[in-house]
């Protein structure tokens, strides 16, 4: 069942000089309890789209319904309550600096008319959580950028939200700090069924975290699908250039040998226990050389893609595709 549904939804920002489509054309639905991430380049829109799920940003056209209320047709104080039902995190964490820790945790909670004791209670719960008991009367000047992120998440889930946004929430920590705020966000899930939608442009927190995906690209909706299959196959050239795109020379794509024929291998995690590749050269009766490999771990399975230089033999070449085809491993012939 969808807990967010986006519909039909345009963004447009007038200025002096012109107008700048933000987004246009999206339509999502993310499922209660799923962790959803929203991946595309500086400037697709992702940053926009986050903030219209809680209608901070209103749409210009098209609609968005939160457990199937459509957000645009609430009163002001119906908006603010559904908006409790909406943590939300950020890059910069946005934490109150002239408030210790705990305080900056019951703020939300005060504001609502929640009773002092009360709200102590439930922070200290909070900090159990994110396991920060022993910094409640710290200032966050005093805290590392992880203790800071964690007790943003803390301070989101005070009122008990049904979702937790994620605004490029890992972009300012380093890869170890990452990796903690990402298992935290994974046992929130978990333990708490809070849905969570995270902003990124990093794909490796897609793939560590993400159940399904939804690339942008242009303003637009380019590819949504099970993380698994989207990296499995992505349809899109946004997608394949940020799943197949990186990580040979920093951000520049695999260079094709001038003349050569290469094909790129898929891998989905369900093969890893089968020799494909020796199982084709001893089918064809031909060679091939590697000259790339790299794999991720997703969903506790090996995914992964290979590519390789084929012989120039037109018949060789369709007989490895046949191969290829026959035993499912999904290929694209490189341009």
């Amino acid at each position: 069942m969808a807990i967010i549904e986006i519909k039909n939804l345009k963004k447009v920002f007038n200025n002096q000089a012109n107008e700048v489509v933000a987004l246009q054309d999206v339509n999502i639905e993310v499922e209660k309890g799923e962790i959803f991430g929203i991946i595309g380049l500086s400037g697709a829109g992702k940053s926009t789209l986050v903030r219209m799920i809680n209608y901070l940003e209103t749409p210009t056209e098209g609609e968005v319904l939160f457990e199937g209320k459509n957000l645009g047709e609430l009163k002001d104080s119906e908006l603010r309550s559904v908006r409790k039902e909406i943590g939300m995190i950020f890059q910069n964490f946005n934490l109150l600096e002239q408030v210790n820790v705990i305080k900056n945790i019951m703020f939300p909670l005060e504001i609502s008319g929640v009773a002092k004791d009360k709200a102590v209670e439930r922070a200290r719960e909070l900090l159990k959580l994110v396991d920060l008991s022993e910094k409640e009367r710290e200032f966050p000047s005093k805290l590392s950028g992880g203790q800071k992120q964690r007790v943003a998440i803390a301070r989101a889930l005070a009122t008990n939200p049904k979702v937790l946004l994620c605004d490029e929430a890992t972009s300012a920590l380093d890869p170890k700090t990452t990796k903690q705020i990402l298992d935290l966000l994974k046992k929130i899930n978990k333990e708490l069924g809070v849905t969570v939608v995270i902003i990124t442009h990093q794909m490796s927190v897609i793939e560590s975290i993400c159940d399904r995906v939804a690339i942008l690209e242009n303003s637009k909706v380019a590819e949504i699908g099970n993380v698994k299959a989207v990296f499995k196959a992505p349809k899109s050239s946004i997608g394949k250039k940020l799943i197949f795109g990186a990580t040979i020379n920093k951000d520049q794509e695999f260079v094709k040998p001038e003349g050569k024929t290469c094909i790129r291998l898929a891998f989905d995690g369900s093969m890893t226990d089968k020799p494909i590749l020796a199982n084709m050269i001893l089918e064809t009766g031909r060679t091939v050389s590697i000259l790339y490999a790299n794999s991720k771990l997703i969903e506790g399975k090996v995914v992964g893609q290979l590519i390789i230089e084929v012989p120039d033999d037109k018949e060789v070449q369709e007989h490895i595709k046949e191969y290829l085809e026959k035993n499912e491993v999904a290929y694209w012939e490189v341009e």
